[in-house]
Parts: C-alpha cells; sequence; structure tokens
C-alpha cells in the first residue's frame, strides 16, 4: 500500500560471499605502495580544501617587503589552525614551511548615518619559508 506517493522498501538482501580463491590470491601479493598526489602548481584538481584555507594572498607594501626574508601572508579560513595552513601551503606551492603564525584580525566598526555595522572578522596566517625558497603567491 502507497501512503501520499511512497513505495514500501523491498526486503533487505544480504550480499553474495566471495570464494576462497579470490582471498588466498590477495595474500600472495606484497603490499603496494600508495601514489603520491603530485604537490605544486600543477596539483590543482587535487588540491581539495587547500583552495578553502589559503582564501588569498596580502599584496601590501609590507607584505613586499616582508617577502625579502621569505615571509609570506594570506588570509586564511576563520576555522584555519597552523597545521592546516602548512599542508595548504605544501599541495599548492610545493615547499614546506619552517613556521607559521596566526592573527585574528578583528572587525572595524562602520557606520551608516544612524545606523552601526561592523566589518567581517579575519584570519591572517604568516608563512616562514627556508632561506632560498621562493614561492609565487599570485599563481596557485
Amino acid at each position: 500500500m502507497a501512503i501520499f506517493g511512497k513505495q514500501p522498501k523491498p526486503p533487505f538482501k544480504a550480499p553474495a560471499a566471495k570464494p576462497a580463491e579470490a582471498k588466498t590470491d590477495a595474500a600472495d601479493k606484497p603490499a603496494e605502495k600508495k601514489e603520491k598526489k603530485p604537490r605544486g602548481p600543477l596539483a590543482k584538481e587535487q588540491g581539495g580544501r587547500s583552495y578553502r584555507i589559503l582564501i588569498r594572498p596580502i599584496a601590501t607594501e609590507k607584505t613586499s617587503r616582508e617577502e625579502a626574508y621569505g615571509k609570506y601572508q594570506f588570509i586564511v579560513a576563520n576555522d584555519a589552525n597552523k597545521v592546516e595552513v602548512a599542508a595548504a601551503v605544501r599541495d599548492l606551492y610545493g615547499v614546506k614551511p619552517v613556521a607559521v603564525r596566526i592573527v585574528n584580525l578583528k572587525g572595524k566598526q562602520v557606520r551608516f548615518g544612524r545606523l552601526t555595522g561592523q566589518q567581517k572578522s579575519e584570519k591572517k596566517a604568516i608563512v616562514t619559508l627556508k632561506p632560498g625558497e621562493t614561492i609565487s603567491p599570485f599563481e596557485a
């Protein structure tokens, strides 16, 4: 009987057991290594969460001076932590950061006539690389 156009579910059928021969063949084979996913700018298809963590690079005069010392600044997701930011930089740019610092930026109070509001709060990450390593933050 169908109530409101819904059909009853068919009875559950247990999956058929596989023959014993297939199990012995799998045990004889040596364990295969996992394929490493590509790193660097060519790994865009497999970046996944990395593109949600690193939102955008910060481009100011101060950050361009800091790039000479191997420090790059990014706006990151509000729920990201240091470990996730370091993994995202490693995935997208192919370099391993030495240090990651996180700064919470509080949104400014603004007024529209009599009404008051607040700009959105952001999180900034300062990523330090090894001496001699560089990245181009606007390419990933």
